[in-house]
């Protein structure tokens, strides 16, 4: 893999992380990483092994051929949870956001 690839690859983590509204150590954590080890990966310097990807794949709830290549994942039809969204007062969109933000953070 050369230089650009690595830098794109940290930069699509980074991205996700940031979505996920996680800091770098709360990642590593995630995934089940060193800190540093991440933090490099981030900024393009280092190389996973597949065992990292997988990791870091769970963790960050991408596939691990967009991290890669960074392809965009097929959409799902998720219709019917805009529909019900649609019906929700604030509070419950903000209940139902914290709710999916907890289930996305369980990294199973």
């Amino acid at each position: 893999m050369n230089k650009q690839q690595l830098i794109e690859i940290g930069q699509r983590l980074r991205q996700q992380r940031n979505k996920l509204n996680l800091t770098r150590e709360q990642f590593a954590e995630l995934a089940d990483i060193g800190v540093g080890y991440y933090g490099q990966i981030e900024v393009g310097t280092s190389q996973m092994s597949i065992d990292t990807l997988i990791k870091v794949s769970r963790a960050s709830h991408l596939t691990m051929e967009y991290i890669l290549f960074g392809s965009d994942p097929p959409k799902e039809d998720v219709s019917s949870l805009y529909t019900m969204l649609s019906h929700c007062s604030e509070r419950e969109l903000h209940l139902a956001e914290k709710v999916l933000q907890l289930f996305l953070l369980r990294g199973d």
